[in-house]
């Protein structure tokens, strides 16, 4: 049996011999890759309450066309905690995505920093720091899927489905009622781990597993 949790964002990377059925081959060609980054800031204070008086999140209007989707929209992730750590998470979404992907983790922080001083006063530098590049991740190229144009949530179903009790398909893509979720990937794990174990496939202990090490 082998488990497949190829990403949607690379749908081309790996080649199946022999090739999957059409049914099988349609529904992830329908499915989308999206793409959402996010940078997640680590403060010694939430400067941000001055303003925001208690709220866990609050958004920003860009200046420009150009900026759309560039720290729309920053989070408290941290509203129950009263002494420390103070992080604060925002994302970068849609056009905004080019600048992302052609910026250095340093000067995303450093265009985020300037929006935040522009809106409050007395903005420290961060503690630490975060950003994700799930756009340029050669074994993901994307962040989540999606139902694009032409596809239906049938196609989450058809792509959890297996080949021939052969060849298992796992990932958030794979789990209808939880899709774009760490919960949907863990899920559909087990799922598919169920599915082998009562098709009568042994599960090899870890020790005895063969790790290709390339």
């Amino acid at each position: 049996a082998v488990v497949s949790t190829q990403s949607t964002g690379k749908k081309d990377a790996v080649s199946f011999k022999p090739p999957l059925p059409d049914w099988k081959q349609h529904c992830i060609n329908r499915i989308g890759a999206g793409c959402i980054e996010k940078i997640a800031m680590k403060f010694s204070k939430k400067f941000w309450q001055s303003k925001i008086k208690g709220a866990d999140f609050f958004g920003h209007v860009p200046s420009s066309e150009e900026h759309r989707g560039l720290f729309a929209i920053f989070y408290d992730m941290n509203t129950e905690v009263k002494e420390g750590p103070h992080v604060l998470m925002s994302i970068v979404t849609g056009e905004a995505l080019e600048f992302r992907n052609n910026t250095s983790d340093l000067n995303v922080l450093k265009s985020c920093l300037q929006l935040l001083r522009n809106m409050f006063d007395d903005v420290p530098d961060p503690e630490d720091f975060w950003v994700t590049s799930w756009g340029r991740d050669r074994f993901s190229m994307m962040s989540y899927s999606y139902m694009a144009i032409g596809s239906s949530g049938k196609d989450y179903d058809h792509l959890a489905a297996d080949v021939e009790e052969k060849v298992f398909f796992a990932g958030e893509a794979t789990n209808r009622r939880f899709p774009q979720t760490v919960t949907g990937a863990y899920l559909s794990g087990i799922r598919e781990a169920c599915k082998i174990v009562e098709r009568g496939y042994s599960i090899p202990e870890y020790g005895d597993m063969k790790m290709d090490e390339k």
